[in-house]
């Protein structure tokens, strides 16, 4: 009985006949139809089946596999349906080494054979197995040459000065008629302004703000900030010069100066030259200077809240500015400022201050601890906002959204408080036992030897393991190494002693913050930031918190990681 479902699921399988050409030409030429026809007569008269299905990709590259005809086959792979994918030419399913061996990889898997006409092997022998290797490494050789000739061809128009094609830049338009560049009269004032300008204020976030005030957008109607700003002032092409091959992609990483075609005096200039000169080293120069003062920083600066502040006004994040002066304690707040203002100047929030920001916060997550300890003690919505509002933090805060109150209430009461879900606060850090180094030395041995064996499995036993179950193997087993060895490290540097210094700093630090939220008592949030280390608080805040929004400069919203939503109502 068995024996006979498998076989009717066998049957129903079907074949995949798989059709593409990447040009239009090719399509209008019937290269479609053509291939549709050959691989009919192929599964009808060879492998006698008549279930098949096509599946057709029309003027798609064959350098990768973002083809819906290729992944809605891919789909039925996987579910089982396939038992042959037929095509006309190895390259029309793909030309790429990498993507093949995934994809012959995922065949395999399936139990799905595969089949090319023209090359005339299947899968299902050793021998066209083999050979199906060895030829796709020449499509990806032949796919490799082709793009050289054309990279070859593009140097060779950029240095008889013709145009290779890209998007226009802010002051520039093509001309159909001349197949080239030309100023554009809509943007051309603007663009001399913005180097105008710049020249008199020696800053691209003021510049920005010039462009803000003057409503000067960029070329497709967005917004100017310091990068584009900065990127846009050093291109050659605004001052007559033609610079190709400068990176990799549109923004991708800059290209060896050698491998850079540079065509002095190609276009009409757009500004002056002397003037985009001294725009250019007045750019060199500031970067010089930040570059500079950035290396003489000793250390980086730890913003409890970065990350997690959000503007009540347009919805932006809110990122830390700048700190302000330190009080007498050692307490130095951070500033934030919404990036819609920083970055564009679309928002007029204040900044935010960690001297407000902190104590709410910290005093907020106190008083839920003591709501959920006391609930029982808590009969209404009533009394349970006057404990959640208790504390200097709140002086102005009017109520707490009713409808979060309410849900607030259902929580605390929940037997799931009871285990601490509520709580939002981890358990103290207990102090670990000191590892065996001689246990953690064996272990290292372990996935070294372990490393060793895979790359010899990989290297000289075809049949041992596909490549992408290599890749995945060796990256777990390397990241195991790594573990163990800084493990080992930290042993080795604890050899007189239990526990390092910093690890009991640490340690005692989260103690102090659990106690002091715990404890129920008001928080003192200057003297605290004063005394814990900010990394600790930070990993503290990350851990409860999902975001608190930010509106005039007071917490409006804190929402938690599990969801829990706390919306406050101030007095005006």
């Amino acid at each position: 009985m068995t024996v006979g479902r498998n076989q009717a699921m066998k049957e129903e399988k079907i074949v995949a006949l798989y059709v593409r050409v990447s040009t239009g030409y090719q399509v209008d030429k019937d290269s479609l139809p053509f291939q549709k026809k050959e691989l009919k007569a192929y599964c009808e008269h060879i492998l006698h089946k008549t279930n098949y299905e096509i599946f057709e990709d029309a003027g798609k590259s064959g350098k990768n596999t973002d083809r819906p005809g290729y992944q809605r086959m891919i789909k039925k792979i996987r579910a089982g349906q396939v038992s042959h994918v037929v095509v006309y030419k190895i390259d029309r399913i793909s030309r790429n080494l990498v993507d093949f061996s995934l994809m012959y990889d995922e065949f395999k898997k399936y139990y799905v054979t595969f089949v090319s006409l023209n090359e005339q092997f299947d899968t299902s022998s050793a021998i066209g197995e083999a050979v199906l290797k060895i030829i796709l490494v020449f499509a990806e050789l032949e796919r490799k040459l082709t793009s050289e000739r054309v990279t070859d061809v593009m140097i060779g128009r950029a240095l008889e000065k013709k145009w290779n094609g890209a998007r226009m830049p802010f002051g520039w338009k093509w001309n159909p008629k001349t197949e080239f560049p030309e100023h554009d009269p809509e943007e051309a004032d603007a663009a001399r302004a913005l180097y105008e300008q710049y020249d008199q204020l020696h800053s691209t976030s003021k510049l920005r703000d010039y462009c803000y005030d003057h409503n000067i957008a960029t070329k497709r109607g967005g917004r100017w900030n310091t990068s584009s700003l900065a990127v846009y002032l050093r291109n050659p092409m605004n001052k007559g010069d033609y610079r190709y091959n400068y990176r990799n992609s549109a923004r991708g990483r800059k290209k060896p100066e050698d491998q850079v075609i540079y065509v002095p005096g190609v276009f009409p200039p757009l500004v002056d030259p002397e003037l985009w000169d001294r725009v250019n080293t007045t750019l060199d120069h500031n970067n010089e200077v930040k570059r500079m003062s950035g290396r003489s920083r000793q250390d980086k600066r730890i913003h409890v809240f970065a990350g997690l502040l959000r503007c009540a006004d347009c919805g932006a994040g809110m990122q830390a500015a700048s700190t302000d002066k330190q009080r007498a304690n050692g307490f130095r707040p951070s500033l934030y400022v919404c990036t819609s203002r920083r970055t564009y100047r679309a928002c007029s929030a204040p900044y935010a201050s960690e001297v407000i920001v902190g104590p709410f916060v910290f005093q907020y997550i106190s008083n839920i601890i003591q709501a959920t300890k006391n609930r029982k003690k808590i009969a209404s919505a009533a009394e349970l906002e006057s404990v959640l509002l208790r504390g200097n933090a709140f002086q102005g805060v009017r109520c707490i959204n009713p409808e979060d109150l309410n849900v607030i209430l259902q929580v605390i009461r929940s037997p799931a408080a009871v285990s601490g879900s509520s709580t939002y606060i981890p358990a103290p850090i207990k102090e670990e036992p000191r590892p065996d180094l001689t246990e953690l030395r064996k272990e290292e041995q372990k996935y070294s030897r372990a490393l060793e064996r895979l790359k010899n499995a990989f290297l000289f036993d075809d049949t041992a393991i596909p490549e992408n179950e290599y890749l995945s193997t060796r990256s777990e087993l390397t990241e195991k190494l790594t573990r163990v060895r800084n493990k080992i490290a930290d042993a080795e540097e604890d050899s007189f002693e239990h526990v390092s210094e910093l690890s009991f700093v640490n340690s005692a630090s989260s103690f102090l913050v659990s106690c002091k939220i715990q404890s129920g008592e008001e928080i003192d949030y200057q003297t605290l930031a004063a005394s814990v280390d900010p990394k600790v608080l930070k990993d503290f805040v990350n851990l409860v918190l999902d975001h608190v929004t930010v509106k005039k400069a007071r917490p409006s919203e804190i929402v938690f990681k599990n969801g829990l939503r706390n919306r406050f109502v101030w007095n005006e």
